[in-house]
C-alpha cells in the first residue's frame, strides 16, 4: 500500500466531507470475546493480533446486508488516517472478511491519542494497554531468539564456507581421497566377480559439506516458522466491544484501490493509553508512512481534498443483540445515476395491540374529563345556592331547561 492509496483526512469540515450515508453504510456488530494472539512482528509497521469468531455462531458484523468477521486487528503508530489535519498518536483497525466470500473487505478504524478524550473508555483503555504491554515483552523476546539464531547460522556458514576453501586448496589430499574412492570401485568390481556383498565407497567432502549446509539450511526454515507463529497473550477479557462504540457517528469511505470498505470514528471516540505506552509501541514498530511530503499534502486544503469521497453516519452503528433481524425485509433501492442504497423495512406484529391499548386509554380520558366537568359544575352550584344548608345534588336546577 502506497502513501498515495489511503490520502483521507478525516474532518466534517466542507472541504473533505461530501454528505451523510445513514443508509449507504449501515453498520451493526457484535463481537464475542475471544482468546488474543499477536504475531511476533517486531521491526514491521503495526502489531498484528488475531481475534477469534464468535463461539455462538453470530457473525459478528452486518455491513449493507453483507456479514462479516474479524479477519485480523493491526495498531499503527502513529496513526494512518488523519484527523482534521493532525495524525493521532495511534489507529486500531479491525479488518473483517466477507462469511460468503461475496463482499469486499470492510476496515474499522479507531484513533488512539495520549490526551484524555470528550468520552472516557476505562474499559477500551485497559483493554488497548495490556495488549500493548503484553504483546511488546513476546516480541522483544522473540527477537532476541531470532538475532542469536541467526549469529549461530552466520557462524556454521563460514565454517563451512572455510572447509569447502580448503579442500580446493589441498589438492594432495583432494588426489588421495579420489584415490582411496577409485581403489574401493576396483574392489567392489572384483567382489561382484566373486559373488561377495560390496562395499560403500565413502563420500566425498563436497557431498558431506553439502549434506551439512542442507541440513543447516533445513533447521533455519523450521526456527523461522516456528518463531512466526502466533503467541497467545494472558489477557482474560479480549473483546472488541471494548473499542467499538455503539450509536456514535462514524464516518465512511471507499478504497477503490484495494477494494474496501472503511469505517473511521473521529477523535471525539479515541481511545486514551499513557504516553509510556505509545513510546514502548513505537520502540517495536515503524511508522507506516516514510514520504515526508505526505503530511504536507494530506492537510493542506490547497493542494488536494481527500481522494476519496468521505461521508458521515450521523446515527452510528448498532449492536447486533439489539436488533431482531428476522423481522427486517432489506429492500434495495437503486435511484438512476446513484450507487447502490439500501433501505431498512421493519414489519411489527404488535400493532393491533398498541391499537387496542390507544383506544381504551382515550376512553378512560374521556371519562375522567367528563367527572371533572361535573365536580367543576356541583361546586359552582354548591356556591351560588342560597341555602347550602339543604342543598343536595338533586336539587340543583338543570341548566339545559
Amino acid at each position: 500500500m502506497s502513501d498515495q492509496q489511503i490520502l483521507m483526512n478525516i474532518s466534517e469540515e466542507a472541504l473533505y466531507l461530501n454528505g451523510f450515508c445513514n443508509l449507504k453504510c449501515d453498520y451493526s456488530f457484535y463481537y464475542n470475546r475471544s482468546i488474543c494472539f499477536v504475531y511476533p512482528n517486531s521491526g514491521t509497521t503495526s502489531l498484528h493480533f488475531t481475534y477469534e469468531v464468535n463461539s455462538n455462531g453470530t457473525n459478528q458484523v452486518l455491513y449493507n446486508g453483507i456479514e462479516y468477521n474479524v479477519s485480523g486487528v493491526f495498531i499503527y503508530s502513529p496513526s494512518l488516517q488523519y484527523f482534521s489535519g493532525n495524525q493521532a498518536d495511534a489507529e486500531i483497525q479491525i479488518v473483517h472478511k466477507a462469511v460468503l466470500g461475496n463482499g469486499s473487505p470492510l476496515v474499522v478504524c479507531i484513533p488512539i491519542t495520549t490526551l484524555p478524550g470528550s468520552i472516557p473508555n476505562y474499559e477500551g483503555t485497559r483493554l488497548l494497554e495490556d495488549m500493548i504491554n503484553y504483546a511488546i515483552p513476546v516480541i522483544n523476546t522473540i527477537e532476541q531468539i531470532e538475532k542469536d539464531f541467526n549469529n549461530e547460522i552466520s557462524s556454521a556458514n563460514t565454517e563451512l564456507k572455510n572447509l569447502k576453501n580448503n579442500r580446493t586448496i589441498e589438492s594432495g589430499s583432494a588426489r588421495s581421497e579420489d584415490n582411496s574412492r577409485i581403489k574401493t570401485g576396483f574392489d567392489n568390481l572384483g567382489r561382484k566377480i566373486a559373488g561377495r556383498p560390496t562395499q560403500s565407497a565413502p563420500p566425498s567432502i563436497e557431498t558431506q559439506l553439502s549434506t551439512l549446509q542442507n541440513q543447516l539450511s533445513n533447521i533455519e526454515n523450521q526456527v523461522d516458522n516456528n518463531l512466526n507463529q502466533p503467541h497467545v497473550l494472558n489477557i482474560a477479557d479480549y473483546t472488541l466491544e471494548y473499542f467499538v462504540p455503539g450509536n456514535t457517528p462514524f464516518f465512511s469511505y471507499t478504497n477503490t484501490n484495494d477494494n474496501a470498505y472503511y469505517i473511521v470514528f473521529g477523535m471525539d471516540n479515541a481511545i486514551f493509553v499513557n504516553p509510556d505506552v505509545i513510546q514502548n509501541l513505537q520502540s517495536v514498530i515503524s511508522p507506516y508512512y516514510t514520504n515526508p511530503t505526505y503530511s504536507n499534502t494530506v492537510v493542506s486544503p490547497n493542494i488536494t481534498a481527500n481522494i476519496y469521497p468521505l461521508f458521515l453516519n450521523q446515527t452510528g452503528g448498532t449492536n447486533l443483540l439489539t436488533t431482531n433481524l428476522s423481522d427486517e425485509i432489506y429492500i434495495d433501492c437503486q435511484p438512476t445515476g446513484s450507487s447502490t442504497q439500501q433501505t431498512n423495512v421493519t414489519t411489527s406484529t404488535t400493532a393491533p395491540t398498541t391499537l387496542q391499548t390507544s383506544s381504551a386509554m382515550f376512553f378512560i380520558y374521556v371519562i375522567f374529563f367528563l367527572f371533572v366537568l361535573f365536580l367543576i359544575y356541583v361546586l359552582f352550584a354548591f356556591i351560588s345556592h342560597p341555602d347550602k344548608k339543604n342543598f343536595s345534588v338533586g336539587n340543583i336546577k338543570n341548566p339545559f331547561v
